[in-house]
């Protein structure tokens, strides 16, 4: 089964639970703390990813590590999926509830690329008009590349809205390379 549907399916069954225990909230916070912890730690990666250590020690590493710092559903869960040898798709699950999450409550996440550090004023300008365009809340992710020159480009779900520097010069470049100059004489 591939990855993607297997931990959408985990990360919905997941997600049924906390909304049906009115703990969102709470979960989502868990899920992230999670996907941080198995990011930050390789060490904690290779044990779950080893075949030859068995589910019951995984069980103990994750209940040492977890226990009393996550909701006891989100434990369970964890614990679970581990008993089932699936414990390799912890991260994916995470990242599959944070969307879920997302498309429940309304959220888009942004990506806002600019040359330079953008200041307060033109960030919140960005979001009131994307708000307004998307009829969504945002969730403003910023990136600072100093090869666009100037200008922004702006990613949010399927669209991408380039207005960098760098892309007007290209789009220059090429309609003066087109060479449109006829000799008459």
């Amino acid at each position: 089964m591939r990855v993607q549907l297997l931990s959408k399916r985990y990360a919905q069954a997941l997600f049924g639970l906390a909304v049906e225990n009115s703990l969102l909230e709470e979960i989502q916070n868990d899920m992230q703390l999670v996907n941080t912890v198995l990011e930050e730690n390789r060490a904690l990666r290779k044990v779950l990813a080893n075949p030859v250590i068995d589910a019951y020690k995984k069980v103990n590493v994750l209940k040492d590590l977890f226990d009393g710092k996550i909701q006891q559903l989100s434990l369970k869960f964890l614990l679970l999926i581990t008993r089932k040898g699936r414990e390799r798709y912890i991260s994916p699950i995470c990242k599959s509830f944070d969307e879920i999450y997302k498309e429940y409550k309304n959220i888009v996440t942004v990506q806002l690329t600019t040359a330079f550090r953008a200041d307060a004023g033109l960030r919140e300008e960005f979001i009131a008009k994307l708000e307004a365009f998307t009829k969504k809340q945002l969730e403003l992710s910023e990136n600072i590349d100093q090869e666009i020159i100037g200008g922004f480009k702006l990613n949010f779900e399927d669209y991408q809205y380039d207005a960098s520097i760098k892309t007007q010069l290209k789009r220059m470049g090429k309609e003066f390379s087109k060479n449109l100059y006829v000799k008459k004489y």
